[in-house]
């Protein structure tokens, strides 16, 4: 119970460091912002595996249709 007691202590002391992936200042501008989002590897990879997950929830939807009462059959 320690050790996972000091993994999780270690784990949340690291955090707020994980949230700087793009150290220094940045500008507040809209197109900056756009650009910034569609051109990061990071940032295409996380909308990537978004839209697979998305493209997998909706194919589940689609082929089990429990909103359809045959489906129960």
């Amino acid at each position: 119970m320690k050790a996972f007691r000091n993994a999780l202590t270690a784990a949340v002391s690291l955090a707020p460091t994980a949230a700087l992936a793009h150290p220094g200042a940045h500008p507040a501008d809209l197109g900056w912002d756009l650009v910034h989002i569609f051109t990061q590897p990071d940032h295409l990879v996380a909308m990537a595996l978004g839209l697979v997950w998305v493209g997998m929830t909706f194919a589940v939807c689609c082929w089990f249709k429990p909103w359809r009462a045959d489906s129960w059959r």
